[in-house]
This record gives structure tokens, sequence and C-alpha cells, in this order.
């Protein structure tokens, strides 16, 4: 009997380990032995000290955009910040769960009560490729993300909304969304000067958006998140703010 139980037990803890990830391995030792796209992922951090998004227990949220096919995330984190941060033999997987944003648009990684400064990178594969995105700082400790929708201004006097808002000194980016009552997304642009007037691509410089020209429709409610990025992909300021159709 003695001899069956132990028997079971090794069978247990072989089967544990090989259905255990190993999270030893590097992000280099990763991105050994597969084909490199070149195309890259979008991503961006942002947190605030008494947690984001409504969420204590993660006071970080790691954002990243999911082509169509993408599977396999995986994300990876530095133990310290002041280190070279192309080097990926110091990036080490992390077990993290992606949750959907905007309906599954847009994803993130909800992140714990780490709150010390890193860098950050994620992965996922598409066909027979891995993108990677450019390094992400987490600047929580220092810089923590700014609530700020008082700084959101919307001319919505017809179907082309126009938005407006300050823009910070280490701001080089904005991503802007506009959502409606069901929070699925109807445009997702990126400009680099503070204002954007819907469907006016003008002054986008990348657009993620899937319909070719999306519309609004009358006498709705939608939502716009704003969302000001610095040149480390952290996100300095957040905002919501909803409007009307007339």
């Amino acid at each position: 009997m003695y001899t069956k139980l132990n028997s079971l037990l090794l069978l247990l803890v072989v089967c544990f380990s090989a259905c255990t990830k190993n999270y030893t391995e590097s992000l280099q030792d990763d991105l050994q032995n597969i084909k490199r796209s070149d195309e890259f992922i979008f991503a961006y951090a942002a947190g605030m000290q008494d947690g984001f998004m409504g969420d204590k227990n993660n006071p970080i949220s790691f954002f990243f955009y999911p082509v169509e096919g993408a599977t396999n995330f995986r994300y990876y984190e530095t133990n310290d910040v002041n280190i070279d941060k192309t080097n990926h033999s110091l990036y080490f997987e992390k077990e993290v769960f992606s949750k959907d944003v905007f309906n599954g648009y847009l994803k993130r990684f909800p992140l714990g009560k780490n709150k010390n400064n890193r860098w950050a990178i994620m992965t996922y594969l598409v066909n027979d490729s891995i993108r990677i995105c450019d390094p992400v700082q987490i600047k929580i400790q220092d810089k923590p993300t700014v609530w700020n929708p008082k700084t959101i201004s919307i001319s919505s006097t017809n179907l082309n909304p126009s938005f407006s808002w300050e823009n910070g000194p280490e701001d080089v980016i904005h991503f802007q969304v506009i959502s409606n009552h069901e929070n699925n997304l109807i445009s997702g642009t990126y400009t680099q000067e503070s204002n954007f007037t819907f469907y006016d691509l003008s002054n986008v410089v990348l657009n993620i958006t899937s319909e070719i020209n999306p519309t609004l429709e009358n006498n709705k409610n939608y939502t716009f998140t704003l969302m000001s990025v610095s040149d480390d992909n952290w996100v300095n300021s957040f905002a919501q703010k909803s409007f009307n159709t007339p």
C-alpha cells in the first residue's frame, strides 16, 4: 500500500512540475528561436497610489491593443528602474491575467500592490511570429497618474463634436476614445496636439478604429476617454467625460 501511495505522490509531483510555468527565464530567453515581427504592440501603463479604475487591490494597469489574431499575452518586469531598459535579459515574466477594456477592444493587465518603479514589456503571438512593445516605465512612486476630467472641454453642437484639453509638460502623445452607452469603442485615435474633432483625422498620428468612417447618432449619450502619455509610455493624466449629441 505504501508503495502505491508513494508512486501516486511521485506522479502528482511530476504532473505539478510539468504543469507549473517556469518564471525564471528572462524575456531574452523567451525570444530565442522564435520569429520576431516587425510590427510592435501599442502599450502603456497608468496607476494611482489608492487604486486605479476603482480597483484598490491593483493600483496599476498595463494597457495594450490586441490586433486581430493575437494570442498568448505575456507580461515581463525588471526588478529595478535604474537599468538598461533595452536589455531583455533583465525582464522576467510575471503571472498576470488580462481583462477586457471597452468590451475587449483593448485589454489591460491589473498589477498588484508592488508600488516600486520599474520597467515593463509585454509580448504576444500573431500567426507564427512574436510582437513586442516598447519598454514602459512604471512611475507610480514618483509620478502617479492624475485624474483630471476638469481639463476637458467638449463642443457637441452637431454629430462631429470637438474636444480639447490641457497639455502637460511631459505629454508627448494623447490617446482618445469615444465609446457608447454599452461601453463599445466607436473610435480610438492618437494625437500629438491637445485637441481632436470627430471624425477629422487631419491631426491624428495613429488610428486604431476598426470602422473606416464611424458615425455618431442623434440624441445619444457617449463618453470621451483621454490618456495623456509621456515618452516612456507612462500615463501622466487620465480623464473621462460624458456628452450628448443633439
